[in-house]
């Protein structure tokens, strides 16, 4: 019996740190409540307390968690670089507001045995299957047998001198922990296993800095594949990386900001001030329009993955346009405006300079993506 067909969306990072955070979704809450799944990686935890155990910590407060919720998303990934931000505490403080919310989450847990947890959501007869991985966070972020934290995917970094000169620029070279890439292989076998749908969140890559992917994603995306997910979805960057099609599935090394902000919360830290060190670190100039958002204009063109499954497979795969505004808000864009071309031709541009194998073309609104060649 054929199954009716479902909608699937992806968005890059949240983080909400304003007095109406509501306010944040005003322009897109109607596009994610139309899902019948709607995921997102979330930059912040969702409780008080906790004592800030590094300098670049995000906000926390538990009254974003009903925003989220309410805007549409059906559950959210934790396995990233602000896990551990407050505190062991304050994580499964959050863990606990999430279950009693009834919004369920990925990637992390009390102990590596429920951060490397699936979450399966069925939805008119078809199901689909989440894990989540992070490559890029403090040592010390990773769940263990006894202790909470995140689903890791750790790398070595060599820098690989490629002239007799000194001093010259080196190769840089990343190798993904062959353990944990065979752990997430195992847990990806397992989980197609019994769902129809895999999709797995990677946080990953070179943050800020436009474009480059660093060769380890490459690695572990094609693993993941090869091992049976459908839908690799890559966050952590800020900034919206190359697409690529492999062995006819998409790999979204970056989905970038989606609704992400430096608020007042964040300014009255520590934390703020390094995130401009960070900017200022890359050489990165801030765009002024947007005095919440500090990252480069290119950063704003972001996008809603959206994938149509029909008898148990991805049968079309998209983006929705978007455009982050001045208040650090996305909104969508269509083909008739500006800032829909501008989306457009930025991602089919740094796809291109990665030499990546895919397609894009406008269909209606949205724009499909495509196989190289088709």
């Amino acid at each position: 019996m054929k199954k009716e067909a479902i909608t699937l969306l992806g968005t890059g990072d949240l983080l909400i740190d304003r007095e109406k955070p509501e306010t944040m979704f005003q322009h897109v809450a109607g596009v994610l409540r139309s899902a019948d799944i709607a995921f997102a990686n979330s930059e912040q935890t969702y409780a008080e307390g906790g004592y800030l155990i590094r300098g670049h910590g995000t906000n926390s407060e538990s009254r974003i968690l009903p925003v989220v919720q309410s805007a549409g998303f059906d559950l959210i990934s934790l396995a990233n670089n602000h896990t551990l931000d407050w505190g062991k505490e304050v994580l499964l403080d959050t863990l606990a507001k999430m279950k009693q919310a009834g919004l369920p989450y990925v990637g992390a847990g009390k102990n590596i045995a429920e951060a490397r947890q699936p979450v399966v959501l069925e939805r008119k007869g078809t199901s689909v299957g989440f894990l989540a991985f992070s490559s890029v966070h403090p040592q010390g972020y990773e769940a263990g047998k006894d202790e909470p934290g995140l689903s890791p995917i750790r790398v070595w970094t060599i820098y690989e001198q490629t002239d007799y000169q000194p001093g010259t620029p080196p190769r840089i070279v990343t190798i993904p922990y062959k353990e944990d890439v065979a752990a997430m292989v195992e847990d990806i076998r397992k989980l197609k296993a019994r769902v129809d749908v895999v999709v797995v969140s990677m946080h990953w890559g070179q943050h800020i800095i436009p474009r480059i992917i660093p060769m380890y994603c490459f690695e572990v995306g094609h693993a993941a594949i090869d091992a049976g997910a459908d839908l690799v979805l890559g966050t952590h960057t800020h900034i919206c990386k190359g697409i690529e099609m492999y062995q006819g599935k998409a790999i979204f090394y970056s989905t970038g900001n989606f609704a992400a902000e430096i608020g007042p919360s964040q300014r009255a830290h520590p934390s703020g001030k390094f995130a401009h060190s960070l900017v200022e670190k890359y050489g990165i100039k801030p765009d002024p329009e947007c005095p919440t958002y500090n990252l480069s204009r290119e950063s704003r063109s972001t996008f809603i993955v959206k994938a149509t499954i029909e008898d148990g497979k991805i049968k079309r795969l998209s983006y929705i346009p978007c455009f982050v505004n001045k208040y650090s808000e996305p909104e969508i864009v269509t083909r008739d405006n500006p800032l829909g071309q501008e989306v457009f031709h930025y991602i089919q541009d740094i796809s291109k300079s990665e030499k990546l194998p895919v397609q894009f073309a406008w269909e209606g609104d949205e724009v499909l993506i495509l196989p190289a060649g088709s």
